[in-house]
């Protein structure tokens, strides 16, 4: 199972993608603890909906509890082999940069 996470713009008569992401559950115990533990909700339902820039925002509270301690991230590493720290970790700058160059922009994401 996995997780989807597009980031949208609104043309004149239609939506545009500025860019798909599809990544593991498995690292998402990650994501939690690196939200301090904090599981109200699936993180990317969180996401989803928010805007370009408000995205970027949260995805950047993620990214700097991750690479707080990246030893202790790396140990939670799946041991399946589908998805790991660091992979995760590149995948979730890609949004946040996407999120930053398109903060008008629209998040949409399903798990």
């Amino acid at each position: 199972m996995s997780w989807d996470a597009s980031l949208t713009f609104q043309g004149v008569n239609e939506w545009h993608s500025m860019g798909d992401w599809n990544y593991t559950h498995n690292t998402s115990r990650m994501i939690y603890a690196a939200l301090g533990g904090r599981k109200d909700s699936a993180w990317y339902a969180t996401l989803d909906g928010t805007s370009g820039s408000g995205g970027a925002d949260y995805l950047h509270q993620i990214i700097v509890g991750l690479e707080a301690d990246p030893e202790k991230f790396r140990a939670l590493n799946p041991e399946n082999g589908w998805g790991d720290y660091d992979s995760l970790l590149e995948v979730l700058h890609e949004m946040r940069s996407a999120g930053r160059e398109w903060p008008e922009g629209k998040w949409w994401c399903s798990g």
